[in-house]
């Protein structure tokens, strides 16, 4: 009788142990394992701009996470599993970005999409080092990848490439030998002020004129009558959507008739808006133009933005979608571990909408961009492709 119980016991014991096995994996979302859980959700963190002067740009990147989960979640790419995105606003300064990021972390995500803005993100990288989480971001800040940040992630050409791609595209192409480089104060300027010299130098040309204003500054009256004096031949600038819009309205006003090489701000509708006829010849740098590219899929996904939020995207808004469905590729492959995401993201590539992905040494995710020229059509700023660049590898 004894051996008999115990031949029904032992059975029974292990039934049960791998119930307990099974139970614990899929409340776990181990689903990638190949075992299919119940319904749960997979908490991302969404970090931008969306109050402030900075709010142009910063809403639109946030509308491209929520088209890109609204998406991912219908399609059932993930069986069982939705994408609960957890957004916070950054504001336009560090402590309401470090505010939003303690916000996100109370609630567990396994990534952090996260503001374009350098200032804000050298802020949060002590708290993402120290947590062990992503922060992808769409920022061009060349030192935010020289930070020894194993957590930190770009998708955007940055500076150290595409400041490469103005400074030869003034040069080579508008045969610039009297440049005048026109900054803004912040991490963001002092960085593309530094590659654009460096290049600059390299092609045999030094500046005749370089002038640095603030990110909050009204009125450039000053340093665009120093750049008139100077005799600039090109007007290269490294700024922010406001000021820049300050800066084309006003070189306009003064009749400072030179080609302007302007920073990826100027291809935002927003500044189109802002600065109306002054957008006329101006050459600007961007990854994508959205609003014009006659590919069928990037027309296609323009115009269900436009639906959705009944506003136009720009470029840092598809790279911020493509950012958004990368990352929801990574999870579907290999669950919500924040270091299981990140061996995959260095290990893999992407085709997005706007090109392909591939990370290098440092963790830069894009190396392609366009030189773009405006052109004034019935009242609307209109781009064309004056010069393709692209060093994927």
């Amino acid at each position: 009788m004894a051996g008999f119980g115990r031949r029904i016991l032992v059975p029974a014991v292990l039934a049960l142990v791998a119930c307990l096995v099974l139970v614990t994996l899929v409340t776990r979302g181990r689903w990638w394992k190949g075992i299919v859980p119940g319904p749960s959700e997979i908490k991302v963190g969404v970090i931008g701009s969306m109050t402030s002067g900075l709010a142009q740009l910063g809403q639109r990147q946030i509308n491209s996470a929520l088209l890109a989960a609204e998406e991912w979640n219908s399609e059932g790419a993930s069986p069982g599993q939705k994408i609960k995105l957890l957004i916070e606003d950054s504001g336009d300064s560090t402590t309401m970005a470090v505010t939003a990021l303690d916000r996100v972390l109370s609630k567990n995500p396994c990534a952090i999409l996260g503001p374009i803005y350098s200032f804000q993100l050298f802020a949060l990288f002590p708290e993402i080092q120290k947590e062990g989480i992503l922060l992808i971001s769409t920022s061009g800040t060349r030192e935010l990848t020289q930070k020894n940040n194993s957590w930190y992630f770009r998708l955007y050409p940055h500076d150290g490439f595409i400041k490469r791609v103005c400074a030869t595209f003034a040069v080579e192409e508008l045969r610039s030998r009297r440049p005048a480089l026109m900054c803004v104060t912040t991490e963001y300027g002092k960085s593309g002020h530094e590659i654009l010299l460096e290049t600059l130098k390299k092609l045999g040309v030094t500046p005749v004129i370089e002038t640095w204003h603030n990110k909050d500054d009204k009125d450039v009256t000053g340093q665009l009558m120093a750049v008139k004096r100077a005799r600039a031949d090109v007007i290269i600038s490294q700024a922010h959507p406001p000021d820049t819009a300050i800066l084309l309205k006003q070189q306009r006003e003064l009749g400072i008739h030179v080609p302007h090489v302007a920073s990826s701000a100027a291809s935002m509708p927003t500044v189109h808006e802002l600065v109306g006829a002054a957008m006329e010849g101006v050459y600007v740098e961007a990854t994508a133009e959205p609003n014009f590219d006659p590919d069928p899929r990037m027309q296609a996904w323009t115009k269900k933005y436009v639906e959705r939020f009944n506003t136009r995207p720009d470029s840092f808004s598809v790279l911020f979608y493509d950012s958004a469905r990368f990352l929801f590729k990574a999870i579907q492959a290999v669950g919500p571990d924040r270091a299981n995401i990140a061996a995959w993201f260095r290990k893999n590539t992407y085709q997005g909408l706007a090109g392909t992905y591939a990370f290098d040494q440092d963790q830069n995710g894009a190396f392609f961009a366009v030189m773009l020229q405006y052109r004034m059509q019935q009242g609307k700023a209109i781009p064309t492709v004056a010069k393709k660049y692209d060093f994927t590898k």
